[in-house]
């Protein structure tokens, strides 16, 4: 089903469902979030709903998959904790790293996981799982979601009426984006990589 079928059948509650979907439930992080926060960019164009309405409705929606996909992976902890237990050798550090990570970076990765498919349907299952502080991640998750919508909303709109199947592009387009936005935290370790790579050569 497209974006514009959707929106045609259910309006902007219809593409509030797919993202609160798309965000919490971890199995459905096929779901076009990307694309249907460009399409309703281009709706905004066309003037078939405000930015103010779908910026509300649509950010409502990325936050509540959150919270959703929050408490699926707190309450599945235990038993992964049962599993990784089972299975102590294998998993046990890899379990241990994920949670030191998400100690660390946690807000970090709840911010950029936004902007990348299925990591954006794994992230705040993590959370739960490491047992993230709840009102860090009830902040973090407002703000993010909101960004995440605004920019998505934003763009369609503004490319909207000059490219109209934007929405074919927009997973390149956003992965970009994010590329560009977290390169001055990526670049010490990719220049520390290359450094070491050329020594290695030489």
């Amino acid at each position: 089903m497209s974006p514009l079928s959707i929106f045609e059948s259910f309006g902007v509650f219809g593409l509030a469902s797919v993202i609160f979907i798309e965000t919490g439930f971890l199995p459905a992080f096929f779901l076009p979030g990307d694309t249907l926060l460009f399409s309703a960019g281009y709706f905004i164009n066309r003037g078939d709903m405000t930015m103010s309405y779908a910026i509300l409705i649509l950010g409502l929606a990325a936050f509540l998959g959150n919270i959703l996909g929050y408490i699926f992976g707190y309450f599945a902890e235990e038993r992964i904790e049962r599993y990784v237990k089972k299975h102590e050798e294998r998993l046990s550090p890899s379990f241990l790293k994920t949670k030191r990570f998400f100690a660390k970076y946690g807000a970090l990765t709840l911010i950029i996981a936004r902007f990348i498919p299925l990591i954006r349907s794994v992230a705040p299952f993590l959370a739960g799982v490491t047992k993230m502080k709840k009102i860090p991640f009830l902040i973090i998750s407002l703000i993010s979601g909101f960004i995440w919508v605004i920019v998505g909303l934003s763009l369609g709109n503004f490319f909207g009426q000059s490219m109209p199947n934007i929405d074919y592009f927009v997973t390149g387009i956003m992965v970009l984006a994010v590329i560009v936005a977290i390169w001055p935290i990526l670049w010490p370790t990719v220049k520390k990589y290359f450094i070491k790579s050329k020594k290695e050569n030489d």
